[in-house]
């Protein structure tokens, strides 16, 4: 069977994947000229095919890419749940088995994994956020933590696990508009260069917005209808509305101990970590 390269992009959620998602989506004319095929949300999720029936049917790689001769797969939902504070392995606890399971299936693929990191307690406060948006939290960054500490947190233990069955591109969301070029590159081959959309695709909420729907309950009325509202209300007008939880003695440990997985991740074997230019 002829086999092709597989830019398989899996998250992690809230770093940045939807922009790079809709990058490439609006590129799409640009990818086709490279004969390079991408399949993102809205051909694997909703009314497109997710990648785990297309597997079931026994597509192989070649197949999703047509007439292509290279594919790119950005679906961040393929790791199962994001959190779990009292596993032993918290971030992305199936991660490594669902990703390696996915792999093993796609025949006719030269499988290299994207995956974007960011500091654990930034992190864990948009995926609160998130939860509270869609009316599936309201007790506080401590309850949804389960009092799990940020500065405990290493993505270099799931990385490492996704590494022993495949190659893993890794980047920092922080860094992500510094080395979007190099992302871009390595999915799509020396030379390549893409023009990303303006803007922010997901914007913020405020901690005001939040402190709204938390005082509503977990119970309230088309949750993300009111959701919007309290958004609407109270927007983020300058850094200091954002939503931020943790007291600074928790973000500064937290930065730090994420400073010294990202040292531990660019030692890994079969890892690239990339880094901005040093200054």
């Amino acid at each position: 069977m002829k086999t092709i390269p597989v830019s398989l992009h899996i998250g992690a959620h809230k770093t940045a994947s939807t922009h790079l998602q809709k990058t490439l989506e609006a590129a799409a004319d640009q990818l086709a000229d490279w004969d390079v095929c991408f399949l993102g949300p809205k051909s694997l999720r909703k009314d497109g095919v997710p990648l785990n029936k297309r597997l079931a049917r026994g597509q192989s790689a070649p197949d999703m890419a047509g007439d292509c001769d290279e594919l790119v797969i950005s679906e961040e939902n393929l790791m199962g749940p994001q959190f779990r504070p009292k596993s032993r392995r918290p971030l992305y606890p199936q991660g490594a088995k669902k990703i390696a399971d996915i792999t093993d299936a796609l025949t006719g693929a030269d499988v290299t994994l994207y995956m974007a990191v960011r500091d654990p307690a930034t992190w864990l406060a948009s995926l609160y956020a998130h939860a509270v948006f869609n009316g599936l939290a309201c007790d506080g960054i401590d309850a949804f933590t389960e009092g799990r500490s940020p500065d405990t947190l290493r993505w270099s233990d799931l990385i490492a696990e996704l590494a022993q069955t495949n190659r893993v591109v890794v980047w920092s969301q922080e860094d992500y508009q510094i080395v979007f070029p190099q992302i871009v590159e390595h999915m799509l081959g020396e030379g390549a260069v893409l023009d990303p959309i303006e803007g922010h695709v997901n914007s913020s909420i405020s901690a005001a917005a939040i402190a709204v729907l938390e005082g509503q309950g977990p119970d309230r009325p088309e949750p993300q209808k009111s959701a919007r509202i309290a958004k609407a209300q109270y927007p983020v007008r300058d850094p200091s509305d954002r939503f931020q939880p943790w007291p600074r003695k928790v973000l500064e440990a937290s930065r730090a101990a994420y400073l010294a997985d990202l040292n531990r991740i660019m030692e890994l074997e079969n890892v690239t970590l990339l880094r901005r230019p040093a200054s």
